[in-house]
């Protein structure tokens, strides 16, 4: 072999061994972190919102990060804060109710005006954050949704209320259909569909995108309006992954979740102007409540929700509660 054909192929050869070099890095670099939701493909609209979630992220990490993605066939959806505070997973995309059950923290900002702004300039932002890392969890966004309405199988009662019918509820809609004179009925979503379509209840509260993925319209007569309260996107963080992350990339986690919060609510809110046209043009139009009911309802949701969270939250709870109120922060409607 010649001289300079042997420089050439150690030149090759050191390349090849810089470009493997390069690659491995990288590899070891970019990380996967699962990430857990509580809704599969029938939750158009959420599903979307998490697919935006998982871009912002991986883009604001700069290739740092890849996300896996799992949903309710792995762990059922109101399971699934232990899992993540645990460490089986390390994201959660979720909306408060689903855990209502371990903490009603997390939902008191359904209440709380939509301004991500405000939200983290009032301090308000800090609380909750300070709250689920008690529970092993760091708050990385609490991004606004779309509100909530009423699905119902035959007219609203002449008076404009929800009187005499069994509506299908969460914790969460209990206090707001009662006051409505409705009769809240605890089951699962999976079991609404056919509920409604036998009789066995008359309506349901649903929130206002994703009916159509759902197949609403196959079953209900009436939209009620008006829309209602608000939900929450909420992404969390298992606490000891967070801390092994470097303060770079904490840095630019922070800075994903600050972008979602101001992005996300454009995702389902799109969805939900299609959704209520396509039952509309389906033959599913909107029904508004009378007078009083239609100016008091957000009023109902929220103290509802406050009188839940004050009853299991304790001091904790009652802080955050009177913390909105009195900051000017109580969400009275879109």
């Amino acid at each position: 072999m010649s001289h300079h054909v042997a420089e050439r192929a150690l030149g090759l050869a050191a390349a090849a061994v810089l470009a493997l070099w390069v690659v491995g890095v990288s590899a070891q670099a970019a990380q996967t972190l699962r990430l857990l939701m509580p809704w599969n493909q029938t939750s158009a609209g959420n599903i979307a919102v998490g697919n935006h979630l998982i871009k912002v992220i991986e883009e604001a990490s700069g290739g740092e990060i890849k996300i896996a993605k799992f949903d309710n066939a792995v762990v059922p959806p109101f399971q699934q804060l232990e899992p993540v505070a645990s460490g089986v997973f390390d994201l959660h995309y979720t909306n408060p109710a689903y855990h209502a059950g371990d903490t009603m923290i997390g939902q008191i900002v359904d209440t709380v005006v939509a301004s991500a702004e405000k939200r983290h300039s009032s301090g308000l932002w800090a609380m909750i954050d300070k709250s689920y890392q008690k529970r092993g969890l760091k708050l990385l966004a609490i991004g606004p949704s779309t509100g909530f309405q009423f699905l119902v199988r035959s007219d609203i009662s002449a008076d404009g209320t929800l009187k005499g019918m069994k509506i299908r509820s969460n914790p969460a809609y209990d206090g707001t259909i009662r006051a409505l004179g409705g009769a809240p009925v605890q089951l699962p979503i999976g079991e609404v569909y056919t509920s409604m379509q036998n009789g066995l209840i008359d309506g349901t509260a649903f929130p206002v995108h994703g009916v159509v993925s759902a197949k609403m319209g196959e079953v209900a007569k009436f939209q009620v309006r008006p829309v209602f309260g608000q939900g929450t996107a909420m992404v969390l963080m298992n606490l000891n992954k967070w801390n092994r992350l470097s303060p770079d990339l904490q840095k630019k986690m922070l800075a994903a979740g600050r972008e979602f919060e101001e992005t996300c609510f454009k995702v389902v809110d799109v969805i939900a102007a299609a959704d209520e046209a396509a039952l509309i043009k389906a033959g599913v139009p909107t029904k508004r409540l009378g007078e009083t009911a239609a100016a008091q309802i957000n009023q109902y949701y929220n103290q509802s929700l406050w009188d839940q969270a004050a009853k299991t939250g304790g001091a904790e709870a009652a802080e955050i509660i009177k913390f909105v109120q009195d900051n000017g922060l109580v969400f009275n409607g879109f």
